[in-house]
């Protein structure tokens, strides 16, 4: 553990209505983005990442060569249609054939580009936070972090690929609206000269006159999308939060569903999904009342785009002086400007979803780097290395949620080598006191002088095993294939688990698998295997019976440089240990805040 100041989790700050922490207004949208664009300047994917955004640029920059191609053919087409000239008919016809061929081909492959940013977006986006997320104690620190930092595992897996998808797709789509926009302005401009009024008897144009339409028509339709569909942003936000609840009981349902059924809590279970499906149905109903007012503009907006063209350059044509060929593709260059510039009201309600989702994985990265930052509230144990490779509370208080704890003597000294017992009545804080142990707990007064961490084994009163295979579970947290088979059939037989030699290489759940006896002698096996130098244990043997903790205990005696310090509930120093030592409570700390928690 490195010698540093503890550090605590920063209380969440306030919510909006969709109960989901708004980003800290000093850097808004913007400022994220950059953030976002910093760091992914870190990563060694931004070089393919840079490469595949390089080629659908050019993909989308051909493309809208194509759209030209397209438009230019469209004139001579009508015109022939006009004439009822059948040869250049023909002509174009084939002509089509080509264009469309290579629209095709263009089409398939800003697609494929398109695809696979979005693979290796959400690649770097889920590696980024779990990066942040897995390292120096902040995934249980986390815990405490509030709404930000609530459902971790959603923002990961669903958010991160939700949000990959619609930058990807928005993106793309925002460039190619702004590179038609580009390519077609200029032609609509030269275009509008076609379109005359009959004013006094004299043709008279407007000096880009079809270019000011299509901004018009455009703005308008955008502002309205606006005003219209800014709840979006909000309730998609209370949804996917709502959302995370529901499949979060879900989960815990299918994790204790023993314990349900022993306690026949079906019923209440089942009521409590009911209130959270309820809220779910609630934010959907919201945001399909937000989508249906959208409709309203959308809709309404794509029906008007059908005619409007066609009517604000009807009076060139009517007074002849365009022909049907000139009258479409002034038609088709306005529907390119206006469906460029409509591109804000064609996507509002993805940008909407867009901007949720961001916020809720940027929420989670500021709760994440908020864990590294001092509050400042109250006082806090400071931890430092001890070089005589012990562990010394100096002028110690621990600070409970409903007390203080210290020991009978303000400073407590344990050598190297030593097997200490630490013992006290329930809620004396026995726990919190082996959470601040290993650096999950900073509430109180003093100093602690501890080995550095790679050097501790901790042992909780449940223990913690990943999915694998027996082999990975005993060898945690270093690879299964670090220690040979042998050695762990020894400690499995040493400790009582003689039964599971054979099942090294057999994948469960292994905490569903084992009793809790058995995962307790299984979290034994694990410190004779590794041989730390130092063993805390928080009540690791309350599931054993007296032959069973005589067991593993007789199983440690080898390990004679090995220091064990025992937090349990009552005073059993039997053979094993050298001294006992009391942790007593004291009257509840006033101002007490659960959140102020850190490491």
């Amino acid at each position: 553990m490195k010698a540093s100041p503890s550090t605590s989790a920063s209380p969440p700050g306030p919510t909006d209505r969709t109960g989901v922490a708004p980003l800290p207004m000093p850097y808004g949208i913007f400022g994220h983005v950059r953030q976002v664009l910093r760091r992914m300047g870190a990563s060694p994917d931004r070089r393919a990442l840079f490469w595949l955004v390089v080629g659908l640029v050019v993909v989308i920059v051909s493309n809208m060569g194509g759209q030209l191609w397209l438009n230019e053919w469209q004139g001579r087409f009508y015109d022939a249609l006009e004439r009822r000239d059948w040869p250049s008919f023909v002509a174009e016809s084939l002509n089509f054939l080509k264009i469309a061929g290579t629209l095709l081909v263009l089409v398939v492959a800003q697609t494929w580009f398109t695809e696979m940013i979005k693979i290796r977006l959400r690649s770097w986006l889920t590696e980024n936070l779990l990066d942040d997320w897995l390292v120096n104690k902040r995934a249980y620190l986390l815990t405490f972090a509030g709404e930000a930092g609530a459902n971790p595992d959603q923002r990961i897996h669903e958010d991160t690929r939700h949000f990959a998808e619609l930058t990807a797709d928005l993106g793309a789509s925002l460039l190619q609206a702004t590179l038609l926009l580009v390519s077609f302005v200029g032609v609509l401009w030269m275009l509008s000269e076609q379109v005359k009024f009959e004013i006094g008897g004299k043709l008279v144009g407007i000096p880009g006159y079809m270019v000011w339409c299509a901004i018009g028509f455009a703005l308008a339709g955008s502002t309205l999308t606006w005003w219209v569909g800014q709840p979006m942003v909000e309730d998609n936000a209370a949804r996917y939060a709502r959302e995370a609840e529901m499949r979060f009981a879900l989960v815990r349902i299918g994790e204790s569903a023993e314990g349900i059924t022993l306690y026949g809590g079906e019923a209440d279970e089942r009521r409590t999904l009911a209130v959270l499906f309820d809220n779910v149905v609630r934010a959907m109903r919201r945001l399909a009342d937000d989508l249906a007012r959208l409709t309203w503009v959308t809709s309404g907006y794509g029906w008007l785009a059908l005619v409007v063209p066609v009517i604000v350059a009807s009076p060139g044509y009517f007074v002849g002086a365009m022909s049907l060929g000139g009258l479409m593709m002034v038609v088709n260059a306005f529907n390119q400007v206006q469906s460029s510039l409509r591109w804000f009201v064609d996507n509002f309600s993805r940008l909407a979803d867009w901007r949720a989702t961001f916020r809720r994985i940027e929420a989670l990265h500021e709760a994440l780097a908020a864990l590294d930052r001092p509050n400042g509230v109250h006082g806090h144990i400071d931890f430092v290395v001890d070089p005589d490779d012990g562990l010394v509370f100096e002028d110690f208080e621990l600070a409970l949620p409903s007390g203080r704890a210290s020991f009978e003597k303000p400073s407590l000294s344990i050598a190297a080598g030593e097997r200490v017992q630490i013992f006290g009545e329930p809620s004396a804080g026995k726990s919190t006191l082996f959470l601040t142990i290993a650096g999950l707990w900073s509430r109180g007064n003093g100093r602690i002088r501890l080995p550095p961490r790679d050097r501790i084994a901790f042992l909780p009163e449940r223990p913690y095993f990943p999915l694998g295979s027996l082999r990975e579970a005993l060898a945690y947290p270093e690879q299964g294939d670090g220690f040979d088979t042998r050695t762990m059939q020894n400690v499995l037989d040493a400790v009582g688990l003689r039964r599971l030699v054979n099942c090294l290489d057999d994948v469960e759940r292994w905490d569903k698998r084992l009793a809790g006896d058995e995962q307790q002698m299984l979290a034994f096996a694990r410190v004779l295997l590794h041989k730390p130098a130092w063993v805390v244990m928080d009540d690791a043997t309350s599931d054993l019976d007296l032959t069973q903790t005589r067991r593993v205990f007789e199983a440690l005696e080898p390990l004679t440089g090995t220091t064990v310090v025992s937090l349990t509930r009552s005073e059993d120093l039997g053979d094993f240990f050298h001294r006992s030592v009391r942790l007593g409570r004291r009257p509840r700390i006033t101002g007490w805040r659960k959140r102020d928690v850190g490491a």
